[in-house]
């Protein structure tokens, strides 16, 4: 399979809402002239997802700890006293030293260390593995996809390591081990911090991904009911949308281009839970035909409307405006606050230090 093949196919698979994994690899000549960064490897890597490819070398990775994980330089002398007594992941230096003997960190095979985003790379050749990192739909998903032609209980491992361990090194060993497992991380807590809190890591290295390439559309990420579920929910606009609007003192609803409900928050919720949950219905479904006239338009111009209601002597502010991505529009964003009845309305200066109209306060 070559990687445009492939993109499509994850994407068709997980929608546009899933990061495109990172294609990486040991070289002796740099994928990218990438500038020292001090800190932890996965400083880098978030700029890898975001497009910009990524070479990493004993020179620019300033993390002893990363360095050894990587296979550029052995083991600094502090870091079985420093996981263990320090960032107290492990009881004792002596386990420390323990888990890394079974880890088995293999050396660089290559100068240079490169991840390159999938939709931009040429060629899977001379891949070590694929790197994925995203919320735990995408990695339930890959599980899914990698449980598909096996049934051995170690085909998705979790294991004990540092980020940079659970993301290269493993896979570095199975790839030249010729193995067949893949391995789910990022659960070491000073690696998470660089990504968001809803986010794991999947890697898959180049000798499993020879066969699971050609399982990606038989397995049940393609035309199944269940996955379509999840799929559909990775892909609203949900996960778009800040965690403080939840609990925000008005009500917040979006709609997509059809007018069905992709999101409502508590009180948006609150304000229609006499007709059961409506996500996923039609708004048109619940308004006059003047209103719908004026959704559609909306959506059409990717306008905005606003206007108060009054009702059972509460007084609304109602505001609809068009959401977009990339400039084009996408749906339709409500939202209604209660307003007093009395309403302060202030006339601020222009630029020029003058000001029109009339207002009920000074300004």
């Amino acid at each position: 399979m070559d990687t445009k093949t492939f993109v499509n196919q994850f994407r068709e698979a997980f929608g546009e809402a899933a990061r495109l994994p990172l294609i990486f690899g040991w070289s002796d000549t740099p994928a990218a002239d990438t500038a020292k960064e001090p800190g932890c490897l996965f400083k880098y890597l978030r700029h890898a997802f975001d497009g910009i490819p990524v070479s990493i070398s004993a020179d620019n990775l300033t993390c002893g700890g990363g360095r050894f994980y990587t296979g550029f330089s052995p083991m600094p002398e502090h870091v079985p006293t420093f996981v263990s007594e320090k960032e107290k992941y492990k009881e004792s230096p002596e386990k420390v030293l323990e888990c890394i003997g079974l880890m088995d960190v293999r050396k660089a095979p290559g100068k240079w260390l490169n991840f390159i985003r999938a939709d931009l790379a040429e060629t899977f050749e001379g891949m070590t593995g694929l790197l994925f990192i995203d919320m735990p739909d995408v990695i339930s998903g890959l599980c899914a996809w990698a449980f598909y032609d096996s049934n051995d209980p170690e085909t998705v491992c979790l294991r004990f390591g540092s980020g940079c361990a659970s993301a290269v090194s493993y896979a570095l060993k199975e790839n030249e081990d010729n193995g067949f497992r893949t391995f789910v991380g990022l659960t070491d807590p000073s690696a998470r911090i660089w990504f968001g809190a809803d986010d794991l890591s999947f890697a898959i290295p180049a000798s499993r991904f020879r066969t699971m390439a050609g399982t990606l559309s038989r397995s049940c990420l393609f035309d199944t009911n269940g996955w379509n579920r999840i799929r559909a929910r990775l892909n609203s606009v949900r996960r778009a949308i800040p965690s403080w609007a939840e609990e925000m003192n008005c009500a917040i609803t979006v709609c997509d281009t059809e007018g069905v409900i992709l999101y409502m928050n508590a009180a948006s919720r609150k304000v229609y839970e006499k007709h059961g949950n409506l996500i996923g219905k039609n708004l048109m479904d619940c308004h006059s035909e003047r209103s719908r006239a004026i959704i559609r338009s909306l959506l059409e111009t990717g306008g905005q409307n606003a206007y108060t209601i009054e009702k059972g002597q509460v007084r609304k502010f109602i505001y609809q405006s068009a959401w977009k991505e990339d400039g084009r529009v996408m749906g339709l964003c409500e939202i209604s606050m209660v307003i007093p009845a009395a309403l302060p309305h202030y006339v601020r200066p222009s630029s020029d230090g003058t000001a029109s109209g009339t207002s009920r306060h000074d300004a």
